[in-house]
């Protein structure tokens, strides 16, 4: 394998022993002090990768770059600068480019250069040259950066990120018009960014934050064959429809969060390639709806890529995770991914679809279609019809997943297979389940003696808890039968003659409760010594002013109720009497100990008491 090379310009010494410690004795590693010492080095011979600090003693490495990108521009540049100058570092570098922090990271500067770098090398020749002629890359939103840095602190809650997002009123807009769409369907109109931020979760604010921010960008860009609102439009509705897929098929919560941060982002390319191939783009557009073809098929062929390709590129120079950018570069042809089962590629590639369903116009281009020879190889063919019912109702929680499918296919297999009977008349036990269909995938592959081993545990688990109902109901009518036999035995005078006595108390009476109208005293003072001194003495309140039992006193506590539990590892919260509280929080004088993923401890003046979310 030829030896790579790569030039770092930086007037620290250190810099150049970091990355020659780092990437080993397969890098060539040259450092260059100034912005004009690299310019020298790099018409001297070609680099694979150059590294420039913003802060050079002579220009800044964003000046750098751009003139290295005009020389070379398959280089692949990375600007290099503390975080807080990020932002001002990125926006001034022409375009494409990558960001490495200040200090670097020794452990994982191989590993983030030659990942940019087998990203590079799988791009064909046109998509090199389109990206290089590319000069209006939209740049990271610094309050995208804000958000993240503060999230870097693992005690940040909700408030510190509703603070910093309410000191934008744009990004606050439509953050509380996404919280009050129909997808969430609240009982009341949220107006509060931490309140929204809360019910939001952090993943999903921070993927809201990046697209709106990316596409105001391109608010003058105002092409005719499309524009940015129809864009946040479709984006914001693919990815409410890939999460709730996700969420069918998925019972990781990983994947639906991918899912929904790909949908977001699946077609920023387009706005890309209008912004810069006006002309180019709306061509394309033009030959498709002619021609009847796909559109990212035309782009393809007329500028080099497709807006997949572009938006994936761009995902990757901000260091999106990997499954969010193959998302972005497989949604219109998802077997090319290789993947062999349900991920987020799946959910947004079906989303998207499904959203352009009912949408095509005779004088436009075709819309996405679902790629049926994709999911037939998944086996989740037969899904697609709950798929449009969760698009209709993101809200709904009774679709079966596909475990559960499998589980309730398993059953009914078990129960159709052939048991043991005495008389060989006797009909065949009746399907437990119907739910699933007779061809669900993998049913074949199971034997029929786990079935009847799993049948035997059911019907053995169903045998115990009948038996435990059983001795629960018996005890109830003993406990029943004992206190109609004490309101009797109240009744009859030998008691009233022997409570009238108050030192002598019949043997049957002591340690009974006692019923309503009964007072239990000690005796008020000191007996002498008798044999038939009593523990307690029992007296009749007069009938004419009875003393009845205290009525229980209810505490905030009661007066609590859980409405919804944002449960996440490290930042849980939860909405209740319709206040958005974290651990340690008071609501309604109560303060929160601790918050799980269905229940909700509470603490009142040292009383406590656990609410349950209701599934």
């Amino acid at each position: 394998m030829a030896e790579k090379r790569i030039l770092i310009a930086d007037a620290d010494p250190k810099a150049c022993n970091d990355f020659r410690q780092s990437l080993g004795q397969s890098w060539l590693v040259v450092g260059a002090a100034t912005g004009d010492a690299a310019v020298g080095e790099a018409r001297k011979e070609l680099f694979d990768v150059v590294v420039a600090n913003f802060e050079l003693p002579d220009l800044n490495g964003a000046e750098l770059l751009n003139r290295l990108l005009v020389a070379n521009p398959k280089t692949l540049r990375f600007v290099a600068s503390a975080e807080a100058l990020r932002e001002k570092a990125t926006c001034q570098v022409v375009g494409s480019h990558r960001f490495l922090p200040i200090p670097y990271e020794v452990a994982t500067l191989k590993s983030t250069i030659e990942r940019a770098l087998a990203d590079d090398y799988g791009m064909s020749q046109s998509m090199r040259e389109l990206v290089g002629r590319i000069h209006t890359f939209p740049t990271i939103p610094s309050l995208y950066i804000e958000v993240v840095n503060v999230l870097k602190d693992l005690s940040a809650t909700t408030k510190d990120v509703g603070l910093i997002i309410s000191q934008d009123m744009a990004m606050t807009t439509k953050l509380v018009q996404v919280i009050n769409s129909s997808y969430y369907g609240l009982p009341r109109t949220i107006t509060d960014s931490t309140e929204a931020v809360g019910i939001l979760g952090f993943e999903t604010v921070k993927s809201l934050i990046m697209t709106v921010k990316l596409l105001s960008q391109y608010d003058k860009v105002k092409p005719v064959y499309f524009s940015i609102d129809t864009i946040w439009r479709h984006s914001t509705s693919v990815a409410h429809t890939a999460k709730a897929i996700a969420r069918i098929e998925s019972s990781d919560p990983q994947c639906s969060g991918h899912a929904y941060t790909a949908g977001l982002m699946h077609d920023l390319g387009k706005v890309i390639l209008a912004a810069n191939f006006d002309e180019k783009y709306h061509e394309a557009h033009v030959v498709a709806r002619t021609e009847q073809r796909p559109l990212w098929e035309v782009e393809k062929e007329i500028l080099g890529a497709s807006h997949a390709e572009i938006g994936a590129y761009l995902l990757g120079l901000w260091g999106m995770s990997d499954e969010v950018v193959r998302v972005a570069a497989f949604h219109h042809h998802p077997l090319r991914a290789g993947d062999l089962a349900f991920t987020a590629l799946t959910a947004v590639h079906v989303a998207n679809a499904l959203e352009y369903e009912g949408d095509s116009s005779a004088d436009g281009p075709p819309i996405a279609v679902i790629d049926a020879s994709y999911l037939q190889q998944l086996g989740l063919e037969a899904q697609v019809d709950s798929w449009r019912r969760a698009r209709r109702n993101p809200d709904e929680t009774h679709y079966e997943n596909s475990t559960q499918r499998a589980k309730a296919a398993a059953k009914t297999v078990a129960a159709k297979a052939p048991t043991k009977t005495v008389s060989p008349a006797a009909p065949e036990p009746a399907p437990v389940s119907e739910s699933a269909p007779a061809s669900a995938p993998g049913i074949t592959k199971l034997a029929p003696a786990a079935f009847a081993r799993g049948s035997s545990m059911w019907r053995l688990l169903a045998k115990c808890v009948g038996l435990g109902l059983g001795i629960s109901a018996i005890l109830a009518f003993l406990a029943r039968l004992e206190i109609l036999r004490l309101e009797k035995l109240t009744e009859k005078p030998e008691f009233h003659q022997i409570v009238e006595q108050p030192h002598a108390v019949h043997p049957k009476i002591i340690a009974v409760a006692a019923p309503a109208k009964l007072v239990a005293t000690p005796p008020p003072t000191p007996l002498p010594p008798t044999n038939t001194a009593p523990a307690m003495a029992l007296q009749i309140a007069p009938p004419a002013s009875p003393i009845a039992l205290p009525a229980p006193v209810k505490t905030a506590l009661d007066r609590l109720k859980l409405q919804m539990i944002f449960f996440s590892s490290q930042h849980p919260s939860a909405l209740i009497n319709g206040q958005l509280a974290s651990v340690n929080d008071l609501v309604a004088d109560c303060r929160v100990l601790e918050i799980g993923p269905s229940s909700v401890t509470l603490e009142y003046q040292h009383q406590r008491r656990t609410l349950t979310a209701i599934r």
